[in-house]
């Protein structure tokens, strides 16, 4: 048994201040998903701490005298925000479950991931960089486009507007997003064809489960093909998600083997999702790498996915702790039966 520090951030109820954007509190946790993770430990057999990773975050984890955490921290602020827990916890000492600084950093800031993916011959759409009151310069980039803010999770600022087909429409959303989320743009070829998310877990020899396909084609007309933040709030329901995917067998191991690509070349651990779609020749390309996906059961992608593979979210909660322990050298604390076989 270990004592299990769990490090979250909570979601405000209220309505984003002045100058924040409107879906400032995407990232964030409910408590509802909080306690179940928390409680998932327990049942699991490990004595729980529950620390909001706020900016008083520090002295109670220098008091708390903790074997582990499981870090849930999207962070508070700034382009860096994921890794500033995992920094936290590597200064003290205290071991924790899930990729580390370097990879968090890098898997949120979109362009710098991409960048590691291309030098690892990893597909991923052409791209550039833009902000407001720049003049557009796509260089060889074709129309459509597909616009976000750079460094932002959970579909941030992604909606129907996001794919691009004039200059026109580009100069809008690229005004709108750089001073809305305060960063640069990202801009990248938008990929046609059929989107899914792998969920990636595993260390020494990762395991990449079987695909989950977003059903575009249940959602109202005018939406589109894009897997949009309204997309994940509003339609939850079976209908829009096909989970296993239904691909044939190369298919399916070449999405496969692209998030398996990903996930080790961005150095993640433990647990991942990588969002992959098809470009026009059916060949999968990485989207975005996801080292700290969403945990709520019965909504997130991650549990949703290892659901319909047969592992139940309290053997991929304590599957995940099993394998850090396991990493981090205290399989003394490890308990049996928790859930070390999902990798």
């Amino acid at each position: 048994m270990a004592k299990v520090g769990l490090v979250y951030n909570l979601a405000r109820n209220e309505q984003p201040e002045e100058g924040e954007p409107p879906d400032a509190n995407a990232e964030y946790d409910s408590e509802s998903t909080v306690m179940a993770v928390g409680e998932a430990l327990r049942r699991g057999g490990h004595d729980v701490v529950f620390i909001e990773g706020d900016d008083y975050c520090y002295g109670r984890l220098v008091r708390a005298g903790l074997d582990l955490v499981f870090n849930m921290a999207e962070g508070l602020r700034g382009e860096s925000r994921e890794s500033h827990v995992p920094a936290i916890l590597e200064m003290l000492g205290i071991p924790y479950t899930g990729s580390g600084v370097l990879t968090m950093a890098m898997c949120l800031n979109k362009a710098v991931a991409k960048k590691i993916l291309a030098y690892h011959g990893i597909p991923t759409a052409k791209f550039t960089l833009l902000r407001p009151d720049v003049p557009l310069d796509t260089g060889t980039l074709q129309f459509p486009l597909f616009v976000k803010p750079l460094h932002e999770g959970s579909s941030m600022g992604v909606s129907s507007a996001s794919v691009i087909a004039s200059c026109d429409d580009l100069r809008r959303q690229v005004d709108y997003l750089g001073r809305t989320y305060r960063q640069d743009v990202l801009v990248e070829e938008f990929l046609a064809g059929r989107e899914f998310t792998v969920a990636v877990l595993g260390n020494e020899a990762p395991r990449a489960f079987p695909p989950m396909e977003i059903l575009f084609h249940q959602c109202p007309d005018d939406h589109g093909a894009v897997y949009s933040r309204r997309f994940k709030a509003e339609w939850s329901d079976e209908v829009f998600y096909c989970c296993p995917a239904q691909l044939d067998p190369e298919l399916d191991q070449a999405v496969r083997k692209t998030a398996l690509d990903a996930y080790q070349a961005l150095d993640c651990r433990e647990v991942a999702r990588i969002d992959i779609r098809l470009d026009r020749d059916g060949m999968p390309h990485v989207m975005e790498i996801n080292p700290l996906p969403g945990m709520a059961p019965g909504f997130s992608d991650l549990p949703r996915i290892l659901n319909a593979s047969g592992v139940g979210y309290d053997e991929l909660v304590n599957g995940i702790v099993d394998m850090a322990l396991c990493r981090c050298g205290l399989e003394h604390l490890r308990v049996p039966s928790a859930g070390q076989s999902i990798a």
